[in-house]
């Protein structure tokens, strides 16, 4: 019976292959790219060889039947075969095509393979269905191209920047650049006619790829992902050049965000009667973390500049001294010390003197230990100059946690609280710290109020810190492994699907 039905009418069997290659579409269109392909296939196959035999062969030029209605018929049939393997085609082009390559480059190559499969579908539709010669279709489509050349000038070119960028690759999907026109963020894409890049302020920018092409690219991402910030520091010309250099470098180093290596760069560019002025180049791991450690290192300048006395100084008019000196004129170095230390600022003069004649002056070289872990602090101590480095403990490493310059403070946690110390305080570079003991600590905290609410709201601004750091830690220990992560996708539905 079914031997008689496959030479006597394949033709309906290959019609009962078609639906049923339908519904495994239809199935299989929320399961894994291997289970879509594993489901179609064999339809398809037994498609092609009904085709074959009821003499319908897709790609020859098939006699045409004396009945409209059969040539109707086996017309669709062969459409359906050049549709239905360029469907199949792409799909095995888009799941397994180019793996190993870049992201950017194999998404530019499977959308122009996908693209060249359906065309070749569509030109065996007109040549060997529709019976059209292709020399007429090709002067047609020629004409047809020059006006929609003329029509689609600028988008056109849009593409083929779009194909000398996925070319040349000056860039890739999560690195940062910045365009001439004033435009920079991180790419989140580059297709046929734009780059998609995220911005500081978190905004999605479009720029065409012709406006890209034609720009000058600034990658900020290789060969380092580090990325450099220059400002210029104007210094009273009354300061000597060597010290306020050492000033702005404590300061520079002071920052956690500020990198060690590669080392800032500090220049004395010129000495006038205004101004000295010194350029100062520092480097940041990420390029999104470039304006918080510029806003850090401008904060601690300030304030390693206004403890050691020294004014700024002007580009355009001449220098004067300041003339409030309320500050500056301190009797002594602890006490200016104090007033430009954040915690101690907002306390009265008279009670910054009683502080200072009570604080005790200790130096350490470079690499000292200034402060163990696992102790209980008994005093607190406020940086005179140096960088000092905070860590803690994260398995077998130690973590930095933050570092601190002129004017920054610590060992005040454990007396508040009394608890054992859980940091260690390493100076980096030879540094002055003056010691204030627990008692006058607690006497302040008892007679001053204010002084208790910012003390303690700054000690929980650095535990935060120091949480958020430890989680840093923790997650760059945690990452799978690539081959493993590409393996199991292999067989796991994808966010993004392609159904044909």
């Amino acid at each position: 019976m079914i031997e008689n039905i496959i030479s006597e009418q394949p033709e309906l069997l290959a019609v009962g292959c078609l639906l049923l290659g339908l519904c495994a579409t239809r199935w299989s269109a929320d399961r894994a790219p291997a289970t879509r392909l594993v489901t179609r296939i064999p339809p398809f196959l037994a498609f092609t060889y009904f085709l074959f035999q009821a003499h319908q062969v897709p790609y020859v030029v098939a006699p045409q039947p004396p009945d409209a209605l059969a040539r109707v018929f086996s017309d669709g049939l062969r459409a359906g075969w050049w549709f239905w393997a360029a469907s199949i085609s792409a799909n095995l082009v888009l799941r397994f095509g180019f793996r190993g390559s870049r992201i950017a480059a194999r998404r530019f190559f499977i959308d122009m393979c996908v693209a060249g499969v359906y065309l070749v579908a569509f030109i065996g539709f007109i040549t060997f269905v529709l019976n059209f010669p292709v020399q007429g279709i090709l002067v047609t489509s020629g004409a047809i191209a020059v006006v929609l050349g003329f029509a689609l000038q600028n988008s056109l070119g849009d593409v083929f920047y779009g194909i000398v960028l996925n070319l040349g690759k000056p860039y890739r999907a999560g690195d940062w650049i910045s365009l001439d026109n004033g435009v920079d963020g991180q790419v989140l894409e580059m297709n046929w006619r734009a780059t998609h890049m995220l911005t500081l302020r978190r905004d999605i920018v479009i720029v065409p790829n012709s406006i890209v092409a034609k720009s000058k690219i600034i990658v900020s991402s290789t060969p380092s992902r580090a990325h450099g910030t220059m400002i210029t520091i104007l210094l009273a010309p009354t300061t000597f050049p060597t010290t306020g250099r050492r000033l702005i470098a404590d300061a520079i180093h002071g920052s956690p965000l500020v990198l060690m290596v590669p080392a800032p760069s500090i220049v004395i560019k010129s000495v006038s009667r205004e101004a000295i002025a010194i350029d100062v180049t520092f480097f940041t791991p990420r390029f999104n973390q470039g304006p918080d450690a510029l806003n850090q290192v401008h904060e601690k300048i300030f304030r390693s500049l206004g403890a050691a006395g020294i004014e700024l100084g002007s580009s355009t008019a001449p220098w004067q001294p300041d003339t409030d000196r309320s500050v500056k004129d301190a009797p002594n170095e602890v006490e200016r010390l104090l007033a430009y230390t954040p915690v101690f600022s907002r306390l009265p003069s008279s009670e910054r003197t009683a502080i200072a004649d009570s604080m005790k002056r200790e130096a350490f070289d470079a690499g000292k230990t200034v402060m163990q872990r696992g102790i209980k602090s008994d005093s607190m101590y406020v940086v005179a100059s140096g960088v000092l480095s905070c860590t803690r403990e994260a398995g077998e490493r130690e973590v930095e946690i933050t570092r601190m310059s002129a004017a920054d403070h610590f060992g005040a946690d454990g007396l508040v609280s009394d608890s054992i110390t859980s940091a260690k305080v390493v100076a980096l570079t030879a540094a002055v710290v003056y010691r204030l003991e627990r008692n006058e600590l607690m006497r302040i905290v008892a007679t001053s109020p204010g002084f208790a609410a910012g003390l303690n709201t700054e000690l929980a601004a650095r535990r935060l810190l120091s949480l958020g750091a430890m989680k840093i830690q923790d997650d760059g220990d945690s990452s799978e492994d690539s081959l493993t992560s590409w393996f199991s996708s292999l067989f796991r539905r994808p966010d993004e699907t392609v159904d044909s």
